[in-house]
C-alpha cells in the first residue's frame, strides 16, 4: 500500500509538484486554446493560468478563489441566523 499522511491534514494533494485543481484548469485551457489557435499558446496560456491561480490562492487576505465563490455564486445556509451569500440587502 502506498498510503502516506501528509503534514497537515488540509493541504491540497499533489501530483509532481501541481494540485488536482491546477491540473484541471490547465488542461481544460490548454484543450480550449489547441482547439481555438494552436499548441504553443495553449501551453503558455496554460502556464499563466497556473500562475494567476497560484497568486490568487496565496493572496495576503487569504484564498481570493474561495472568497470569490463565496460572494458572487449563490448558496443555501444551513443556519438560521446567516442570510444567503448572493442576498446583500439587510433590513433593521
Amino acid at each position: 500500500m502506498s498510503e502516506h499522511l501528509p503534514l497537515f491534514l488540509n493541504k491540497a494533494d499533489k501530483v509532481v509538484f501541481w494540485t488536482w485543481l491546477e491540473i484541471y484548469w490547465f488542461l481544460g485551457v490548454l484543450a480550449f486554446v489547441w482547439l481555438v489557435c494552436s499548441f504553443m499558446l495553449g501551453l503558455l496560456m496554460g502556464a499563466a493560468t497556473i500562475k494567476v491561480l497560484r497568486l490568487l490562492q496565496k493572496s495576503t487576505v487569504g484564498d481570493l478563489t474561495k472568497v470569490g465563490l463565496y460572494w458572487f455564486l449563490p448558496s443555501k445556509s444551513h443556519f438560521k441566523s446567516l442570510p444567503p451569500s448572493d442576498i446583500r440587502e439587510f433590513l433593521g
